[in-house]
């Protein structure tokens, strides 16, 4: 009888403790999380929003249409930035199919402090398109992700998505009594406006658990995204640069087109969608570095490394990702549900929208109990 006792008391204690995090930390997040579920709504939707404002880049051609070196491209924007030297290029067919994303930076600036230009291949023809940050979704992107706050900011955000997701934690277990005295996702509508509400916030926050941690955690690690790349320069990267380090200078470059063709000749089923030119902050002073994207399954959210020769067009070196950027990559698509076509991003904005009631109602839980108590 003692030890049923002891192990009461210990249960009890468990739950006032889990009811006081789910309680106060929900408090604490309620404006930023509210925040962040409904631009998170929008932003599943950017592309559609993007595409009927105008601003979504787009070109019109047919399967006949002759495909011009990508080098005819990048010297028509030569042409207009003559001052400017390319630092990167990147192939997206999924999203921007026949468009070349290229960077170009002023002498002695890198990849941070480039310049976008999208590029019509096909005509080699600028695509006149506004700042990413100009843009009503861009807007809501920068907000979403690093408050207006850069990297600092990514950081807040993950530190928000840890809140939540002790929140989550703490309410299943604050909800498990109430599941084992009445029936599973009662709703007690004769109890009061307060139990009432109470009883539609256990039960959707019943419903939406697995999608709310989900996108929790993928938060979270997006959160890190900033730190992880930086981590990534750092140690493996750097260890490239210091094992190709040579003083001996680049004569010539090779054409982008054959970049591309050397990459995708070595990674079997992989495509070479971004080239980090030679002497930038991503790749080494006589390399092109290539990132390389799975054609299917979990390979299609994934990189491959490629260090293609500038002079000679030779891949020295095929690599994988560490874990840590590999969960990352996989964590974007799982965040804003863009991997299944238009029913996952209804099915995810639902489940945001549900979630989004969860935080306000609970919020009003609080505050109605509160004002009762006074």
């Amino acid at each position: 009888m003692k030890q049923l006792n002891t192990s009461k008391q210990k249960q009890s204690k468990w739950y006032r403790i889990n009811l006081w995090i789910h309680r106060w930390v929900s408090l604490v997040v309620v404006i930023p999380f509210a925040i962040l579920c409904i631009t998170g709504v929008i932003l599943i939707f950017h592309e559609e929003i993007d595409r009927a404002l105008g601003i979504h880049p787009e070109v019109q051609y047919s399967q006949q249409t002759t495909q011009y070196p990508l080098s005819r491209a990048l010297s028509a924007l030569q042409k207009i930035y003559p001052k400017d030297h390319i630092v990167s290029t990147a192939l997206d067919d999924e999203h921007f199919p026949g468009i070349l994303l290229v960077g170009m930076a002023k002498e002695n600036e890198g990849v941070n402090q480039a310049h976008w230009s999208y590029i019509d291949i096909h005509q080699a023809k600028l695509i006149a398109r506004p700042e990413p940050t100009d843009t009503f979704t861009g807007f809501l992107l920068e907000l979403h992700a690093n408050w207006f706050l850069g990297p600092i900011g990514e950081l807040v955000g993950a530190l928000i998505a840890l809140l939540v997701f002790l929140s989550l934690i703490s309410g299943l277990v604050v909800y498990a009594p109430y599941v084992k005295r009445f029936l599973f996702g009662i709703i007690r509508r004769d109890k009061g406006k307060r139990i009432f509400q109470l009883d539609l916030h256990n039960l959707m926050g019943s419903v939406v658990l697995g999608w709310a941690l989900v996108v929790t955690i993928t938060g979270f690690l997006l959160g890190f995204g900033t730190v992880a790349i930086g981590l990534w320069q750092l140690t493996e990267l750097h260890h490239l640069q210091q094992y190709y380090y040579s003083t001996i200078p680049v004569t010539s470059m090779l054409p982008i087109d054959q970049v591309y063709a050397a990459a995708a000749h070595v990674a079997q089923g992989w495509k070479p969608t971004t080239v980090f030119y030679p002497n930038t902050e991503y790749s080494t002073a006589h390399h092109y570095l290539v990132l390389l994207q799975g054609s299917d399954g979990l390979n299609a959210k994934m990189l491959q490394i490629a260090l293609v020769e500038a002079n000679t067009g030779q891949v020295v070196r095929v690599m994988q990702l560490p874990l840590y950027l590999k969960m990352i990559l996989l964590s974007q698509p799982l965040h804003f549900g863009d991997y299944g076509g238009i029913w996952l991003k209804l099915l995810w904005a639902l489940c945001t929208l549900l979630t989004l009631f969860i935080t306000v109602n609970g919020a009003w839980l609080w505050w109605a109990k509160r004002k009762r108590i006074r």
